[in-house]
């Protein structure tokens, strides 16, 4: 019997598809396979399809006035931001996502919010990524040709 390592089970996970440190756009296509959400962040305008639609307008005094909603209407006490908040909006844009709902995000604001939107998937990837790892050790050790550790 061979002793199981961490390499042993990522190079394992790998094999099956799963990269330890995939890039933003691998985890997006990931998560719309698992949940069926997909984001938005090339159209010049949102598509009635999108549950959640983060863009700015400007008011007729000439200020800039952010939107992070699901409605047609948004209402500035529940859905309206005087500053861009892009982590708040990253994390709703997320559990829009793995909720199986599509977001939109206006292009002008995605270039300031992707940063923190990859981040995002980043840290649940680690989450996600160690369960498999733990779940891949089970597997590999009740195959019967891993072992933990050196019998001595």
């Amino acid at each position: 019997m061979e002793i199981l390592t961490d390499e042993i089970i990522i190079e394992k996970l790998e094999a099956d598809g799963f990269m330890e440190e995939p890039d933003g756009p691998w985890l997006l296509e990931y998560m719309q396979e698992e949940y069926g959400g997909k984001l938005d962040n090339t159209s010049d305008w949102v598509d009635h399809r999108n549950t959640l639609k983060i863009y700015s307008e400007t008011t007729s005094d000439m200020y800039d006035i952010y939107w992070c909603t699901h409605d047609e209407r948004p209402y500035v006490s529940e859905d309206g931001y005087y500053y861009e908040d892009h982590v708040r909006w990253s994390e709703r844009a997320f559990d829009e996502l793995r909720s199986g709902g599509d977001v939109w995000v206006d292009p002008n604001i995605w270039s300031d919010m992707e940063y923190e939107f990859n981040y995002q998937l980043e840290r649940w990837w680690e989450e996600l990524f160690m369960e498999y790892l733990d779940e891949k050790k089970e597997e590999l050790l009740d195959s019967g040709e891993y072992k933990l550790e050196d019998d001595e």
